[in-house]
């Protein structure tokens, strides 16, 4: 018979400091149903065997264990309250495990436990013959504050599947976890896993065996049954878990004498608890695993407690586990040519391989299937979960896709699953989580990535200067981590890595054009002075909406909007630009702010305002730009005439004036009245005399050369001013 195993774990567990969680009392409930007679229900061979196993290793493990066999929806949910209060009497240090073993299914999205005489003849009969998962959780959840393990071995047989018109095989994603738990599945959700050939299940049978191993937290006994279940089903049957668990879990104390003298001697060394925590627990977490991750454990305690033993395991292992092998690059050559399925994959990396070959070939419901067994194995890969995602958002869509995977990452504490969920996320939710994960870990060069996009040209359409400095600082900060090693060890597929890497590179040299200072500061100040006053002209590196300026000691106000002036590109009106000053201002600082293409407030900005350098600059700037009117001629009664007007209104940017008459370079002054900054283009002339705005040109002259040396310490090119003839 084939089975749609779901194997449940869940436990809500009560921090123990100083080690791994060992709870004072133990209580279980086992039920086994068997005995089923309906047309849609037929009798199982294994739950009371499998029952009465997990009873026994459970015991041995200083369980006491209650025990109920083919026992109907009343016997189940009276025994199941009866079990929550014993766990309510014993305690939040006591530690309660649930086991349930017969018929399980899904309908309507929601997993249920088959009772015996159940009436299931479609989906809305589930919810009155049937017992909830989800009511199961709740009621454990409820009973007591301490570690609850549930274990749901429940199958679904092919009669069941149509009677109820199920659309998926195997029991269906949990769509809550209670918190701190660790939930582990048979298989993969939404495929079948097998009966077995002998008295027991395999997924059962590995529990049994596991749950006895001294030492052994819940995550590695998992993995190990995980591993075991793998082999012995020819990889149909991937165990799947999920935790959110912060301390260990054992069943058996750890025994090995080598073990126990590590552990008392990292007890001895360390003086930080947190330290000491941190080593026993990835110690714990690793020492039965691959060689993959004992070189974990190797990288981060290189002198730990425990590398002797690691270096002892991973000798004898051969550094088999979750690295890049020749074998998984073979297996994506064969992806490339889109050739060959794996019959019968072990290996995490052939069931990826086969899961990108179903896509490709349009088996997607197996496609799936692949990728969620692949996934069970929890390594740190990023970029299947990319394909997946793509895989998902073109079957069901973004939000079919999101509620995959937050029902994956429910109560997980993988590093890499929790990531890409928040990419499914939209808009400002999740810059504001990737932010978070950033500044959670801010050597996690994924984050920095991914982050930058959503700052970019391509998804923003259109760029504020606040997105291009963020762009600008993730993509140099990941480029970073790119270079010490933190970004393509995330990738199977280096070249997927390897384009990113690119895209990055691109993008960063399109920004680094841009001014750093404009970056930090995008408000630049030009000024021009009147007779009656200053007229500042705000020059902003934004495509801006708004303008606010506060002078100093006063509120922001709107500088407001140029009349009947539309912007081309958002149709909106165009900001106006100026401010003015009066005339007598001395310096001072204006404070500016505006709203973006965004809609966001951007600034404070300070701008320093000095009126006498703003003089000198305002007016140099207009002498430079205007510097064929420098001087004019003119004929008046035979004599020809140079005339300095033009100087003379501009003169206090001017410290000289250099001139003379056919020769390269000037050989005369012309001296300047000083400048008057209330009326700084007062037409005056240093002798007072009116007449001396010019000088007599001499007969014959062909040009005059001019030379101005400006009050900033400058000095013009010489300028030519040829002669014409009247």
């Amino acid at each position: 018979m084939r089975r749609s195993v779901v194997a449940l774990f869940l436990i809500a567990f009560v921090m123990v400091a100083g080690g791994p969680v060992r709870a004072a009392e133990r209580l279980a409930l086992v039920i086994g149903n068997a005995g089923y007679s309906s047309s849609t229900m037929t009798a199982l061979k294994n739950p009371t065997n499998d029952a009465a196993l997990i009873s026994d290793a459970l015991e041995k493990a200083g369980f006491t264990v209650d025990t109920v066999l083919d026992a109907d929806l009343r016997t189940m949910k009276r025994a199941i309250a009866s079990f929550g209060k014993k766990l309510t009497g014993a305690g939040p240090d006591a530690l309660g495990m649930f086991y349930y073993s017969g018929h399980g299914f899904q309908a309507n999205g929601l997993n249920y436990l088959a009772p015996l005489k159940a009436n299931l003849e479609d989906e809305v009969d589930a919810e009155f013959e049937a017992l909830s998962v989800d009511w199961v959780l709740g009621k454990l959840e409820q009973a007591h504050k301490g570690a609850n393990v549930i274990v749901l071995d429940a199958c679904r047989n092919t009669a069941l599947s149509r009677s109820i018109n199920a659309a998926n095989e195997g029991l269906a994603l949990l769509r809550a976890t209670p918190r701190g738990s660790f939930i582990s599945f048979a298989t993969a959700p939404g495929s079948t896993a097998t009966d077995g050939a002998s008295l027991n299940s395999p997924y059962t049978a590995a529990i049994a065996r596991e749950i006895l191993r001294p030492g052994q937290t819940v995550e590695t006994a998992f993995k190990n049954v995980r591993r075991s279940v793998v082999a012995e089903t020819g990889g149909k049957q991937v165990p799947w878990d999920h935790s959110s668990l912060t301390a260990d879990i054992v069943f058996v104390p750890a025994d090995s004498a080598a073990e126990g003298e590590a552990v008392a001697a990292l007890t001895q060394k360390s003086g930080d608890q947190s330290a000491m925590q941190i080593e026993l627990q990835l110690w714990n977490d690793v020492k039965n695993g691959s060689g993959a991750e004992l070189q974990l454990y190797l990288d981060r305690f290189p002198d730990g407690a425990f590398a002797g033993l690691a270096k002892a395991r991973l000798a004898e292992a051969g550094g088999s586990g979750g690295e890049i092998t020749p074998q998984m690059e073979q297996l994506f050559a064969q992806l490339a040519s889109r050739s060959l399925i794996v019959d019968n994959p072990t290996e995490p990396y052939e069931f990826y391989s086969n899961a990108r070959l179903n896509e490709i070939k349009g088996n997607f419901l197996k496609a799936r299937q692949d990728y969620l067994k692949f996934f069970a194995f929890g390594l740190p890969y990023v970029d299947p979960h990319y394909r997946f995602q793509n895989f998902l958002k073109a079957q069901e869509g973004r939000a079919g896709a999101r509620e995959t995977y937050f029902a994956l990452a429910a109560g997980t504490r993988d590093p890499i699953l929790n990531f890409v969920t928040v990419l499914l996320n939209d808009g400002e939710q999740r810059v504001e989580e990737l932010e978070g994960v950033i500044a959670r870990n801010p050597d996690f060069a994924l984050a920095y990535y991914e982050l930058s996009r959503d700052f970019s040209l391509a998804r923003l359409g259109r760029q504020s200067t606040a997105d291009k400095r963020r762009e600008l600082e993730l993509l140099s900060r990941f480029m970073e981590l790119v270079d010490e090693g933190q970004f393509l060890k995330y990738f199977i597929d280096q070249q997927l890595a390897a384009d990113q890497v690119e895209d990055a590179r691109t993008r960063l040299a399109a920004l680094s054009f841009l001014s750093r200072k404009v970056l930090k500061n995008p408000v630049s100040l030009t000024s021009m002075r009147s007779n009656q006053g200053w007229m500042l002209s705000l020059s902003i590196a934004d495509q801006v909406e708004e303008i606010f300026v506060a002078k100093e000691g006063a509120e922001f106000r709107s500088t407001g909007f140029m009349q009947g002036a539309i912007h081309p590109t958002t149709g909106k009106p165009i900001p106006y630009p100026t401010v003015e000053l009066p005339g007598h201002t001395g310096p001072t600082t204006l404070q500016v702010r505006y709203r973006d293409i965004r809609g966001e407030t951007q600034g404070p900005y300070e701008i320093n305002f000095d009126p006498d350098t703003a003089l000198v600059a305002g007016q140099k700037n207009i002498l430079e730009q205007m510097s064929n009117s420098w001087v004019s001629y003119r004929k008046w009664n035979g004599k020809m005439l140079i005339y300095f007007t033009h100087l003379i209104s501009y003169r206090c940017a001017i410290d000289s004036v250099e001139y003379g008459f056919d020769i390269d370079t000037p050989d005369r002054e012309y001296r300047l009245a000083e400048c008057d900054p209330n009326n700084p283009h007062a037409v005056a002339t240093a002798s007072g005399n009116p007449s001396d705005i010019y000088a007599t040109v001499p007969r014959g002259t062909g040009f005059t050369s001019l030379r101005l040396t400006y009050k900033d310490g400058t000095t013009s090119e010489i300028k030519r001013f040829d002669v014409v003839p009247q």
